[in-house]
């Protein structure tokens, strides 16, 4: 799945402000970490520009009917898509990571596809991305992941990416109470978390939860860690800036912004 490298999208996709192009992303309403974050990465001529959907809460006092949530909420996702393509960006992405992980790669891919056929333009999914990012820094194959979420969460993420070819040595979430708590959850435990799946084999280190405010943290884990760091947010918004042409190095945010 390598990124097809557009040449840079002109005209129908610009504007005064957004010479290299117009970014439409797409977040659950109680997200206050994707659009920051996001714009933090922003190269000059490029604009972002979100629309936010309405998800479900999840129980946290009931695993079982949180893993079956898991599978089947759906949420306003065709109502923000058709909100955010009204100021015709040239490319979308998605800043809302579990739905993604539904399922194997296979049916992670498929529905990148059918997205991308919805939107009439190229559309990254938080899954993908992150496939396309380890691709990127050579395929390293054993991986830990930290996540913000629940265990019926955590093992959802670990099939798929089993299902992709890769060796799931640690995996743990953080365990927030509730989608707005996430962002709360200071950098001294998000470098706590990836401490504890870190594992003396994992080759690279792997985010999940696009709310978990660490995206500028990521140069400091990899640092302390040894080892690179895919995570969602920084694999999303890069992989969607290749996708129409943009190859700036932007540092900061770890290996993949910085060198791939």
């Amino acid at each position: 799945m390598t990124i097809q490298v557009r040449p840079p999208i002109i005209g129908f996709h610009t504007d005064e402000l957004a010479p290299r192009g117009k970014i439409g992303v797409i977040v659950p309403a109680t997200n206050s970490i994707v659009q920051p974050e996001m714009d933090s990465m922003r190269p000059p001529g490029v604009t972002n520009h979100v629309s936010r959907m309405f998800l479900p809460p999840r129980p946290y006092g009931d695993m079982d009917e949180y893993r079956r949530l898991l599978e089947t909420e759906e949420g306003e996702f065709d109502a923000a898509l058709k909100l955010v393509l009204l100021c015709e960006p040239a490319v979308i992405a998605e800043g809302h990571s579990i739905h993604s992980f539904r399922g194997d790669a296979a049916r992670g891919r498929a529905q990148k596809a059918e997205f991308e056929a919805q939107a009439g333009v190229p559309f990254w999914t938080p899954s993908t991305a992150v496939l396309e990012g380890l691709e990127a820094i050579g395929s390293p194959k054993k991986i830990a992941i930290l996540s913000p979420y629940w265990p019926p969460a955590d093992d959802m993420i670990a099939h798929f990416m089993r299902s992709a070819g890769y060796d799931v040595v640690g995996s743990g979430g953080l365990r927030a109470m509730g989608a707005t708590n996430v962002a709360r959850i200071p950098a001294a435990r998000i470098l706590e978390g990836f401490r504890m799946v870190d594992r003396p084999d994992a080759e690279a280190l792997v985010q999940v939860g696009t709310a978990l405010p660490m995206s500028g943290l990521t140069e400091q884990i990899e640092r302390e860690l040894g080892k690179p760091v895919i995570g969602v947010n920084v694999a999303t918004y890069w992989a969607t800036l290749r996708s129409i042409g943009i190859t700036d190095r932007i540092s900061g945010f770890g290996h993949l912004m910085a060198r791939c």
